[in-house]
């Protein structure tokens, strides 16, 4: 079938800035306008598909490597540096395979020992808080401790003044990431861009000098396993050090607490205390309902079919996760939270796609899992959690899920 919608004229006929002003109205509006959920459009400059439908975006994630390219080269290469994210066919296998050493559950175990370690400091200092706080912070600064001493090595309780500095340098090479897609219009990159560059620079030069001195952990694996360029491999760690993760881990869990902590919702955290399987159930609908990440891109190579239609060659492919994973043709009710779906129909975890489809899976999807279970519990273990009332419950959706204002919560002991 040929594509609904319209690319228009180069410029004048773009509508990133609609996008980026308001996506799930953007979505929502064009796919009224064409009763289709996936449709042609200007982004970027540039002829894209939005494809909104579950099985587009299934369609569009196992075609990677055949058809379709990533497509985040031109967006962060300049940031992260060749990595697994830039990588195509044989090298991509390389890389995950030297990674997936690093992913195996004797060394899941060892890292759980450590995370839980962090955690507990996190959720024990909790016991102090009286007054209603913004949960989100609270999240990410717990997360940037996690990555940071993981990935790192960095124990923030030995060496707090650096930890603060590499927290300082995330910070500004994250919002080089945001200013991207900006920069790419202009002839000389932006204050912030350059910050970023620079903070980068730093933060290489910080990796490689941890990487040297390791003498356990994650770093001291990747260097062990580490079959290419050393460069690479300070270049995954820094993607792994980034601000991405601990703001993608603290999304969930605020999105969690947001679900659960509702007076008509709030017996779901008791089912979570009590079985394993119920916190599974309660994290699959929050990131259903709630992805971190609202989508990802892809590049055509050449001319494909993605769920019946046709994508020209140079086409841009932009799948939307958040509208896939409300696709009623897929999910009863895809609007409300319901857990109990889990349980009637497991099969259902094929149409999350949080982590991915397919042969270009994020490799690390049972690490974050560890860490996401890992931290909810020790949370729910100790308190109950409750949303404070009368607050804007509205989010940004840009670049990842969070609160539009400060989301508070009271906790009270169990």
């Amino acid at each position: 079938m040929d594509l609904p919608g319209k690319v228009g004229w180069p410029i004048v006929g773009d509508k990133s800035v609609e996008f980026y002003r308001d996506p799930l109205q953007f979505l929502n509006k064009y796919v009224d306008q064409v009763k289709s959920p996936i449709f042609k459009t200007r982004f970027l400059n540039k002829p894209t598909v939005f494809v909104c439908s579950n099985q587009g975006v299934q369609d569009v994630l196992k075609s990677t490597g055949e058809s379709l390219d990533f497509g985040y080269e031109a967006f962060m290469k300049g940031m992260f540096g060749h990595n697994i994210l830039f990588s195509k066919n044989g090298e991509a296998d390389l890389f995950r395979q030297f990674l997936g050493k690093l992913f195996t559950t004797h060394c899941l175990e060892e890292y759980e020992t450590v995370i839980k370690c962090i955690i507990a400091k996190h959720v024990d200092s909790l016991e102090s808080t009286r007054d209603s706080f913004c949960l989100y912070k609270f999240f990410k600064v717990l997360f940037t401790d996690v990555c940071l001493t993981l990935f790192l090595g960095l124990d923030s309780t030995e060496n707090s003044e650096q930890a603060t500095s590499v927290m300082s340098l995330t910070t500004d090479h994250w919002r080089g990431i945001v200013a991207v897609p900006l920069d790419l219009r202009l002839v000389h990159p932006s204050s912030t861009y350059s910050k970023a560059l620079q903070a980068k620079s730093n933060l290489l030069e910080m990796i490689n000098t941890h990487k040297k001195r390791a003498k356990s952990g994650f770093p001291l694996k990747m260097k062990e396993t580490c079959t290419v360029d050393g460069s690479i491999v300070n270049n995954h760690l820094l993607l792994f050090t980034s601000a991405l993760l601990p703001k993608v881990l603290a999304s969930i869990c605020t999105s969690f607490c947001a679900e659960v902590g509702k007076a008509e919702t709030s017996h779901y955290q008791e089912r979570a205390r009590c079985e394993d399987t119920w916190l599974d159930y309660l994290l699959k609908e929050t990131m259903r309902l709630s992805p971190p990440l609202l989508g990802g891109r892809r590049l055509a190579t050449k001319s494909c079919v993605i769920a019946g239609y046709t994508i020209p060659q140079d086409y841009t492919l932009v799948y939307m996760t958040h509208p896939a994973q409300r696709d009623s043709s897929v999910f009863e009710d895809p609007h409300l939270f319901k857990p109990e779906r889990w349980a009637e129909r497991p099969d259902l975890k094929d149409k999350l796609y949080i982590y991915g489809f397919g042969a270009r899976g994020c490799i690390g999807e049972k690490l974050s899992s560890m860490i996401l279970k890992s931290t909810l519990r020790s949370l729910l273990t100790k308190f109950a959690v409750q949303v404070c009332a009368d607050q804007d419950f509205s989010h940004k959706y840009l670049p990842v899920l969070r609160p539009k204002n400060n989301l508070l919560v009271h906790l009270e002991a169990v």
